[in-house]
């Protein structure tokens, strides 16, 4: 059949034509595919964060307790920290956490926790804030002879003598937050009040002064400086660089306690959320103060380092 070259060249197009849009097609569906596949694989991930892939046995108990409990309010701050005490504390009778011999130690005006070692060892104790009372610490002394103590507040004046004297601990004049310099701090002296004080980052403090690769107890009560020093903690951390080990904790953790300190909800609610990714600690006896500032007390106990459930769980 003869065509009119016109006519060819037409056909040419129109074949070209349906190849070109026919490989854009192809193009098209392989990005869509793509594309489908990334979101697909960042849900998964996000899901992850939730979804406990590994842990101890202690630490899943406390996840499958916790987490049904929180999983409603992630993102609502106010809401959490109003609600956490109350939510967590019903988790407290796990008999996962029977392996942990957890015992009252009072202080003046509140009551510490420390799980008790299950071998006689020597054991390493920090405060963070001694805050003129070291009641609880002497309580632990007799309970625990073998205890060595190192106390860290700005403030000499009492603190100095009651740790170094009565106690006969180490005793260090700073105070310990995120970083060094000098800072705002809210110390107590005859009364509490804001002054600049000299701080050190935790990961020197722990890693170069103190030099202990483990430390059993630590007690932290500094009046709004503890969540620099929380974020350290977490699995991979700068604590966690530095070679040291915290086996377990009594903690204040404050909000609206200085002026230029803002965010303290959302800062826990973070933390919180961030330490049942870690996999590595628990969060027991939980406690609301309404006075004065409002305030939660909680211990949080490592049950994923060798290093403490050897000597805690064990």
């Amino acid at each position: 059949m003869i065509t009119s070259m016109p006519y060819n060249r037409l056909r040419e197009a129109i074949l070209h034509k349906r190849k070109l849009s026919k490989h854009i097609l192809v193009a098209m569906v392989l990005i869509s595919s793509m594309l489908l596949l990334i979101n697909i694989m960042q849900d998964s991930n996000e899901e992850g964060d939730d979804v406990p892939v590994e842990g101890t046995p202690t630490f899943k108990a406390f996840y499958n307790c916790v987490y049904p409990k929180l999983a409603s309010l992630r993102g609502n701050y106010e809401m959490f920290w109003t609600s956490f005490v109350n939510l967590t504390k019903e988790c407290d009778g796990l008999e996962e956490y029977k392996a942990l011999d957890i015992q009252p130690v009072a202080n003046t005006d509140e009551v510490k926790y420390v799980a008790f070692p299950k071998r006689d060892e020597n054991i390493t104790m920090v405060t963070l804030g001694i805050g003129h009372d070291v009641d609880a610490e002497m309580r632990l002394k007799k309970l625990w002879p073998k205890t060595e103590f190192f106390g860290v507040d700005p403030s000499p004046e009492i603190n100095k003598d009651l740790y170094e004297v009565k106690l006969g601990g180490n005793y260090f004049q700073i105070a310990v937050s995120g970083k060094g310099g000098m800072q705002k701090s809210y110390i107590f002296r005859k009364e509490y009040r804001d002054e600049a004080t000299m701080h050190i980052g935790a990961d020197y403090f722990f890693g170069d002064m103190l030099q202990k690769p483990r430390v059993d107890i630590l007690w932290m009560d500094t009046e709004g400086n503890e969540f620099p020093v929380l974020d350290m903690i977490h699995r991979g951390g700068p604590l966690d660089q530095r070679g040291v080990t915290i086996c377990q904790m009594n903690i204040e953790i404050h909000k609206d306690l200085m002026k230029d300190i803002t965010g303290e909800r959302e800062k826990f609610h973070d933390f919180v959320w961030k330490l049942l990714a870690d996999k590595k600690y628990i969060m027991v006896k939980p406690f609301y103060v309404y006075w004065f500032h409002q305030f939660i007390r909680t211990v949080i106990i490592n049950v994923a380092d060798p290093e403490c459930t050897n000597l805690y769980m064990n």
